[in-house]
């Protein structure tokens, strides 16, 4: 089959569009090898297989297929378009066509995937008259018990699973459901990792608690070690079948590694996209690592490049096949033809609508986040391009795999770090790295409880004797201990857990998503209330933040409500600006009681710890061509009366040293950079921040350094690694250096270097904790005039403690704004001409008492005393 895109072709185009190509690496054809189906398959599905495959199946399919009707676990790691879903579907069918009762669960990662799935579903059930259906959260209430009691297979994806049937076990339907499960499927299994990932591995032992799985059939990406990593989110030890008995056929590749020459990335990126989609021919797929870079791609893409910033936009949101049919969407016309970005966040309308176009041709290209590493049907594609290197060598491995399916395919990937073609053999060395690990992180006390809470509902509803607690086994034990005393209560629960607690009295699974667990989430709608996509809280302080211009499908809308209680953001159209978060990040690391790691010298250190860190939003600034606006949160703000913060607990590594340079946020980004390319972690899991404490672990009164901590709250611990492996991670960050010619970069990071070979293990000494005789009534407070975080309604926000008081209702503090940051009132003005800024007037010291639990000391910054409640009496810590 002739392919449309050829190695000369993209080329001539990408050396038109400013690029170089450095380098070639072409993956070979590889011709197919079969078997015949097994005998032990239901002779009804064995025909149907011999009729549709007559040549028989690849090795790696038959020998599954063999595995599975042994009654064996089994993943399936092999490549992409190897043929995995036939495997589970064929033993699904044999499973029903043996049994009047069994039924069959199958979950994947993400609604469109099971709209994507639903025709192969279809294609292989309907000749033997099996009922399927498929759940998920656009399907209504009224119908999923419907679908769950007269369908023998259901499609569902997770959410679902844990936020409704998981708290409805007392529901008939969904118990006989439970009773009749035998088989579940796990398809694109590799996406559960991270928050995502380790919930998952809870959720689905306490869905094996209330259940009767008999065998769990588990489809992945290539992982390098795909049994553990099945072990790990199941509990459970499959056979493996990978890439080394792959017997699938696939056309050859090439991969061309090409860098920006003219100093004009975004430019040279925005050009080479044009220059492909008016081409014509063929599709292409490309990739970016960030939300925003994607649709500042696509907003570029959309306008003349001689085209004004203040360019007037339409009111109303504008649908997918409006687009297709506006002018933009001509071939002849001198905008780019036919182009829209995909994201995680797009409503499932929009996403089935981008999908569908791309795999009609109504499409030329399409520019994603990682969101289509899926495995969803886009038809053939011709060509990637991988418009930076891919965070992981998972995530590169998917992203090729998504073209040159039936025939020929090209890569084009843009070496926009300068870290591969410097390198003797780079690319080949590139390609031939070993793939890292999925992060999963089972210790997270923050999951453990959240999930203890819904097992401890789960085990209410189910009853005792018939939940069943093996699955638990393979967990940390922490986990279990909450569970038991969520269910036969005889501790007090920690100070940072009672929130959790709280929250959970509206209901554990839908309070705590599986997707992203504690952190909040937000629905976009614009004034007319369509929606226009779904951000947690994190994402919004860096795209949907009050006054933000935020992008969605290439268009921009201004952010003028943010109602967080409510979980809502309203929009309306803007013009085609940008604005920019005037964000700043502290840490407070927990020295004294949260130390992990250390490794220090006479003259520095870098440790582990514990930590608090708080990131705050306090304006944004607004680009309008060449012209900037600087707007700060305040009184007079139109947008927010208040600076937005997000707090939470995590881990991270910090260094100090007594150079600044070494200190710095710029130094922390090079470090960033390279320990994430060299363990393969995405650098949206991490972040930079400047830490203060009043105490340092050398011995320093007061310490200011820099901080990567894991984004994630409760941590993940993906910086473990960062500590123990600090000096590697610079030599790499030094070879960045060098191959992009940086001479300041290479001399501050060897500076660093030297003060690193000084340093020398150190044991984590014991805290000694105070003793505190119960008799004596003393207990420790945050001492009057100390900053701490109260968790309100709100969210949290940083507060100062005037005093404590000890009531019958418990130990509480009197609170108060900081300085500074006082509650405001808005008078009515006898003139309409009035300014709203001199129409608010600031209220006298505004005071409150909350429970003592709400309110946490800040690490390293709080002081803390000791008082005995019942005399009053207070000595210092």
């Amino acid at each position: 089959m002739e392919a449309y895109f050829t190695e000369n072709l993209v080329s001539s185009i990408a050396e038109q569009s400013g690029f170089e190509i450095l380098d070639r690496h072409v993956l070979p054809s590889r011709g197919a090898r079969f078997l015949p189906v097994p005998s032990d398959l239901h002779d009804s599905i064995r025909d149907f297989v011999n009729q549709n495959y007559p040549g028989g199946l690849f090795c790696h399919q038959a020998k599954a297929i063999e595995a599975s009707l042994e009654g064996d676990d089994i993943c399936l790691s092999t490549s992409t378009a190897s043929g995995k879903s036939l495997v589970f579907m064929a033993v699904t069918v044999d499973l029903i066509l043996r049994s009047d009762t069994s039924k069959v669960l199958a979950f994947y990662p993400a609604r469109a995937l099971i709209q994507d799935q639903i025709e192969k579903w279809r294609a292989i059930l309907k000749p033997f008259d099996i009922n399927f259906g498929y759940i998920d959260g656009g399907v209504a209430m009224e119908k999923r018990l419907s679908i769950l009691d007269t369908c023998r297979v259901v499609l569902m994806t997770p959410d679902v699973a844990h936020a409704w049937l998981m708290s409805n076990l007392g529901t008939h339907e969904i118990r006989n459901f439970l009773k009749s499960i035998r088989i579940l499927i796990l398809d694109e299994a590799h996406i559960y990792e991270g928050v995502f990932g380790t919930n998952m591995a809870y959720f689905l032992r306490r869905l094996q608690a209330v259940s009767k799985l008999e065998r769990i059939i588990t489809s992945t990406a290539t992982l390098d070690n795909p049994s553990e990593f099945v072990y790990q989110i199941t509990g459970r030890q499959p056979r493996s079948f990978g890439p080394e008995v792959d017997c699938s056929g696939s056309p050859q590749r090439s991969i061309l590694l090409a860098r920006e020459v003219t100093g004009k990335s975004f430019e040279s990126m925005v050009g080479l996209l044009r220059r492909l989609a008016r081409f014509n021919k063929g599709k292409f797929l490309a990739f970016g690592d960030t939300r925003r870079m994607v649709e500042q791609v696509v907003m570029a893409l959309k306008r003349s490049p001689n085209e004004e910033d203040d360019q007037e936009e339409k009111n109303g949101h504008i649908g997918i096949s409006e687009e297709l049919n506006t002018k933009e969407g001509s071939v002849n016309n001198l905008k780019v033809p036919r182009v829209l970005p995909y994201r995680a966040g797009y409503e499932t309308i929009d996403r089935n609508e981008i999908q569908k176009a791309l795999a009609k041709g109504n499409l030329v290209g399409v520019i994603s986040t990682s969101a289509l590493e899926l495995g969803i049907d886009i038809g053939e594609i011709d060509l990637i391009i991988l418009l930076n290197q891919p965070p992981s060598m998972k995530a590169f491995w998917q992203r090729v795999g998504r073209g040159g399916r039936k025939r020929s395919g090209v890569c084009l990937f843009i070496d926009n770090r300068g870290t591969i073609a410097d390198k003797p053999a780079g690319l080949r060395k590139y390609v031939d790295s070993p793939i890292e690990p999925s992060w999963l992180y089972l210790d997270n006390r923050y999951i453990q409880y959240t999930n203890a809470l819904c097992a401890a509902l789960e085990f209410r509803e189910h009853g005792k004797d018939q939940y069943d607690t093996a699955p638990f086994n393979s967990l940390p034990s922490k986990f279990n201990k909450f569970l038991e005393n969520e269910i036969n209560p005889t501790e007090i629960i920690p100070h940072d857990l009672y929130p959790l607690k709280q929250r959970a009295q509206a209901g554990p699974h839908r309070e705590f998503p599986i997707r992203t667990g504690m952190e909040k989430s937000f629905q976009v709608k614009d004034k007319f209330g369509s929606p226009l996509g779904t951000l947690t809280f994190s994402q919004s302080l860096r795209e949907a933040y009050p006054g933000a211009v935020y992008y969605y499908m290439g268009r921009p809308y201004r952010v003028n409500r943010f109602k967080y209680r409510q979980g809502e953001i309203y929009v309306y159209r803007e013009k085609y600006w940008t604005t920019r978060p005037k964000a700043w990040t502290m840490v407070f690391p927990n020295f004294e009681g949260g130390m992990l790691k250390l490794f220090r010298s006479d003259e520095g250190f870098v440790a582990e710890s514990e930590m608090q860190v708080s990131e705050r939003v306090t304006g944004f600034i607004e680009q309008r061509g060449s012209t900037k606006e600087n707007h700060e949160y305040g009184p007079s703000s139109t947008f927010s009366q208040r600076e937005l913060n997000r707090f939470f607990e995590t881990t991270g590594v910090c260094w100090w040293f007594p150079v600044a340079y070494v200190n710095s946020e710029v130094m922390a980004s090079r470090i960033l950079e390279a320990f994430c390319f060299k363990f393969g972690v995405q650098r949206r899991d991490l972040g930079i921040g400047t830490f203060h404490s009043n105490t340092s672990p050398i011995g320093l009164e007061k310490c200011k350094g820099i901080c990567i901590f894991d984004a994630t709250h409760g941590s993940l611990r993906l910086t473990e690694r960062l500590a123990e492996n600090f000096a590697e991670v610079l030599e790499e960050a030094i070879s960045f250096a060098q191959s992009q010619r940086d001479s300041l970069a290479i001399y501050e990071l060897e500076e660093l270097s030297r003060f690193v070979r000084d340093l020398r293990s150190e044991g984590i000494e014991d805290i000694q904790k105070i003793e505190l005789d119960d008799e004596e009534n003393w207990t420790k407070v945050i001492a009057p005039g100390e900053k701490g975080i109260y968790d309100s309604a709100k969210g949290p926000m940083e507060v100062l403690v005037l005093d404590h008081r000890y009531t019958p209702q418990g130990l509480m503090y009197e609170l108060k704004h900081p300085k500074g940051r006082r509650k405001f009132d808005i008078t009515t003005p006898l003139s309409k001409n009035v300014p709203l800024s001199e129409r608010i007037v600031p209220k006298t010291g505004v005071k409150w008492l909350v429970a003592a639990n709400t309110v946490r000391p800040v690490p390293g910054e709080t002081r803390m005393v000791l008082v005995n409640l019942m005399t009053g009496e207070s000595k210092p810590l």
